[in-house]
């Protein structure tokens, strides 16, 4: 999770009348779910889903105010927007946003279905194999005003809005407090992750309705950990989340009101329980099984980069993308090779450079994320240039730099230079790559 510019949009999003919790649109796994969908053929606005097309003037306009009131507005706007009022949590389903993840793919037979991971990477390659990206998790917020200092009343927020989720479904819920990279959301919205512990129902009716027959499911077992405190039966509060500020420096700033167990991280780690009922639900049904196990999400980013080489991506020429600012579809259609940035920190910037001095590249496309909280750990525009240039690599920049790391037109303006290239770049067939070959991948 990390602080949005889409936070200020869902102020029209959600003040207009949303009459219950839905998982927040500019989630990790949300996104990921919605850019697969549209490179598969599905209805969507890719990045620009959160972002009302009436809101791009006042967002350009916002970007030349002074920083300090840019920032107060993004924050107002915040306050009243980010999440849903306690009120709407009296009774929830569990399982119903998995329902809504499948109903976004067009209804057709598809040869392969990917399960797991819902990083950036993980979303390429299901758009590269034509396989929709079923994720076991979803975020959810619960509005309330506190100083984000205060774990203890950002845990109370999320444990008042569990009250009223509904008993029965096989899921576990990780309140996910990261002061650091969130600091505006968790001032505005307790945030937590509901997670399945088996194959949801609206998963296997999926598969059962729309993997051909022999199909495989390819099952995305992230495997990162990261210390959680159990709060009560099937509740975990995770305290910060991945880049370059290692756990125990989290723990250290911010005391754990219990003891710390080491469990799958809470936005990309795939709960061992979805696992195991993914292949027992593949054996049960005659589908194959591809298990892709990684330890961190960059090593789908770094399969997806060697994926698209595999499948005939454009030489010399990269997409550097970031977090939820991405476009699956594009990569697909121009066969540009996408090198996905878990966020702009300073591990996935390290992480970039290794993956680049390994494969010839000319150019790279340059697509960061914004942040309203500019962490500790963030890397900014000129030690990208710096760097990529001592590769020899030219940088042309979809995101803007002279607004990082705060643009709030970010998302309109990548989106316009992206349709742009996609035009001038598209291919006269979008690229595609079977399972049998991404397992010949080294």
């Amino acid at each position: 999770m990390r602080t949005l510019a889409g936070g200020l949009l869902l102020m029209v999003a959600f003040a207009a009348g949303a009459t219950g919790p839905e998982p927040l649109p500019f989630d990790s796994a949300a996104r990921a779910v919605g850019e697969v969908a549209r490179a598969l053929g599905g209805p969507g606005r890719g990045f620009l889903e959160p972002y009302p097309e009436l809101a791009a003037p006042f967002l350009r306009l916002l970007r030349y105010l002074p920083r300090d009131w840019r920032l107060a507005i993004v924050r107002f706007g915040m306050s009243f927007s980010v999440g849903y009022p306690l009120d709407a949590f009296a009774s929830w389903d569990p399982d119903g946003p998995f329902r809504r993840y499948t109903e976004r793919y067009p209804r057709r037979r598809y040869d392969a279905v990917v399960l797991g991971d819902p990083s950036g990477g993980t979303a390429h390659l299901a758009a590269l194999l034509g396989a929709p990206l079923l994720p076991p998790c979803y975020l959810l917020g619960a509005r309330h005003r506190i100083d984000p200092d205060d774990m203890d009343a950002y845990v109370a927020t999320a444990r008042e809005a569990l009250r009223g989720m509904r008993g029965g479904g096989e899921t576990e819920v990780i309140v996910h407090y990261d002061p650091l990279h969130d600091r505006d959301l968790v001032a505005n919205a307790a945030l937590f992750r509901v997670r399945a512990l088996g194959l949801p129902p609206a998963y296997r009716e999926f598969i059962r309705e729309r993997l051909r027959p022999g199909g495989t499911i390819v099952i995305a077992e992230d495997t990162y950990t990261w210390p959680q405190v159990g709060l009560s039966p099937g509740v975990w509060l995770q305290i910060g989340g991945l880049g370059d500020v290692p756990p125990e420096e989290y723990l250290r700033r911010f005391p754990p009101p219990g003891e710390v167990r080491w469990r799958r991280e809470s936005e990309w780690g795939t709960p061992e329980p979805f696992v195991l009922a993914a292949e027992g639900f593949a054996r049960g049904h005659g589908f194959r099984v591809l298990r892709l196990a990684f330890a961190h999400p960059d090593c789908y980013s770094a399969l997806a980069f060697r994926a698209y080489r595999a499948a005939g991506a454009r030489e010399g020429l990269a997409l550097l993308d970031c977090f939820t600012t991405m476009d699956a579809r594009f990569c697909v259609r121009t066969g540009i090779a996408p090198l996905h940035l878990v966020f702009n920190t300073r591990d996935s910037f390290e992480f970039a450079l290794s993956q680049l001095r390994g494969y010839p590249v000319r150019k790279a496309y340059l697509l960061l994320h914004p942040s309203y909280a500019a962490p500790e750990d963030l890397v900014y525009p000129a030690e990208w240039e710096d760097a990529l240039g001592e590769l020899g690599i030219e940088v042309e920049w979809i995101s803007d730099p002279r607004h990082f790391p705060d643009d709030p037109y970010l998302p309109f303006y990548a989106a316009g230079r992206l349709s742009e290239l996609a035009r001038e770049l598209a291919l006269p067939v979008p690229l595609s790559l079977s399972v049998e070959a991404l397992e010949g991948i080294p």
